[in-house]
């Protein structure tokens, strides 16, 4: 760009004095037109002549002697000049004989004497002299002017060279930033494992590219499906529904088309994928295609579900945590003020686990946790909720619990589970549990009395001797 702005910058200039000088020359070189044609020399020499022949018999008598040629000048350089050198030799002959005949000494007679050929001599030469001078110099001017036009044909020229060479330059730029970022579309589709199709609305078909279809199973080339017939099938039964109910949405309103959805694999496996796309109109605005993007996000699903999963279990025994209870408990209670069933709590701690963690150390205090966390499982029924709140504290909501002997049965279960023994690390281990049961709402509805309720049932039995449960009331 550097070298076009170079070769632009004195144009101008040269432009501007091209135009001046063109304009002076033209002054001193009559415009071309048919009365400069050599055809037309002699007959605009002739009346040339006949025209300052007229003026000269006409102001003859007022002349003084020995100017017979003060008209017949003029008009050998009027024509000359105007119509060229051919003009000026014809006018000036017929001009020069026409003098020596009718207006010098001896009229009308062809006498020759001293003064008749100093004043043809003189009047030869000044005419001669004058008619090459005009020759010359309107011969350069020509030629000046031709160098002009062709100074201004090599000037336009270079102009049109200069724009064809930056517009050639612009879209070479062009075409390398669309290179180069086409390159980086195509690394980044590569890095994000993502796939590109094209859906015709018109013939319910759709072109998947090549990582499109490897993503589906369909193999490691682009391929043209059905996308009810061949695709729907491949997708969960959960999300097929919904995948394509939000496709056609997107086409009838043209605006975009975003959906999560599972794909069931041949392999056997399933895979979650996320596409987005945007809908093409055509020129009667009518959808025509939908232009989509399909990205893997399997991976980040399984780090979505560990995170919900950490955030509301506990990481050593998968039991939930104390969040999940809270939200258990709080719900528990609003069904139980509208009228709901009761339930109850029970709050749990482990007998001898801290001589377990003292003498075997924490690795085996945590595989006791777990083991216990299996157990307790083992004894409750899905409906109801096991949680560990931290150490070997653990608590159950029981719902549905209509009855004392039910919530009595639960934790003789509870019991009896724990105190069978355990082997950790080729050690026995010998643990037993005291339960604190508090009932909804025959014990309060309010959450923080509810639970203080429990815990003293649980301090009543640990109290004595542990190994055994008892209720708040």
């Amino acid at each position: 760009m550097e070298t076009t702005e170079a070769v632009n910058a004195p144009t101008v200039s040269e432009s501007t004095f091209v135009s001046r000088s063109g304009t002076a020359l033209a002054l001193l070189l009559p415009a071309a037109g048919p009365h400069r044609h050599p055809r037309l020399s002699i007959p605009v020499g002739i009346a040339a002549f006949l025209a300052a022949l007229l003026v000269r018999s006409v102001i003859h008598p007022h002349l003084p002697p020995g100017f017979p040629f003060i008209t017949f000048f003029p008009a050998v350089i009027l024509s000359a000049y105007l119509c060229g050198a051919y003009a000026g030799i014809v006018c000036a002959t017929l001009s020069g004989l026409a003098a020596w005949y009718c207006f010098m000494p001896g009229q009308y007679a062809f006498a020759l004497n001293g003064s008749v050929i100093t004043a043809m001599a003189l009047y030869t030469f000044v005419v001669g002299i004058d008619i090459l001078l005009i020759h010359f110099m309107q011969s350069a001017v020509a030629d000046l002017i031709k160098a002009e036009v062709a100074g201004r044909s090599l000037l336009d020229q270079r102009r049109r060279l200069v724009s064809e060479l930056r517009r050639e330059t612009e879209r070479r730029l062009l075409h390398e930033r669309m290179a180069d970022q086409s390159l980086l579309l195509d690394l980044a589709l590569k890095a994000a494992d993502a796939g590109t199709w094209h859906y015709s609305v018109t013939s319910g078909r759709a072109l998947l590219s090549a990582e499109m279809a490897r993503q589906h199973g369909f193999g490691d080339d682009e391929i043209e499906i059905d996308v009810r017939r061949d695709w729907r099938p491949l997708i969960h039964a959960d999300d097929a529904d919904r995948t394509l109910t939000d496709l056609d949405l997107a086409i009838e309103a043209r605006g975009t088309f975003v959906s999560d959805f599972r794909i069931l694999r041949p392999t056997g496996d399933t895979r979650w994928l996320s596409c987005i796309g945007r809908v093409v109109v055509g020129e009667g605005g009518d959808p025509e295609w939908v232009v989509g993007l399909t990205l893997d996000v399997t991976a980040r699903k399984l780090a979505e579900r560990r995170s919900e999963h950490l955030a509301r279990h506990d990481p050593l025994t998968g039991l939930a945590n104390r969040m999940q209870f809270q939200e258990r408990f709080l719900q528990e209670l609003a069904l139980v003020r509208r009228g709901g069933p009761p339930f109850a709590l029970l709050c749990l701690d482990l007998d001898r686990f801290k001589a377990v963690n003292d003498t075997l150390g924490h690795a085996a205090g945590d595989t006791l946790l777990t083991m216990v966390a299996d157990r307790l499982r083992s004894v409750v029924r899905i409906e109801d909720t096991v949680a560990r709140l931290g150490g070997d504290e653990f608590v159950i909501i029981q719902t549905g619990a209509a009855c004392t002997d039910d919530i009595d049965t639960l934790a003789g279960r509870i019991a009896q589970a724990i105190e069978v023994p355990m082997v950790i690390e080729g050690h026995p281990v010998d643990v037993g549990v005291s339960i604190g049961i508090a009932l909804v709402p025959l014990d309060g509805e309010d959450p923080d009395t509810v639970y203080r309720m429990a815990d003293r049932a649980l301090y009543r039995a640990k109290t004595d001797g542990g190994g055994t449960h008892r209720r708040a009331t």
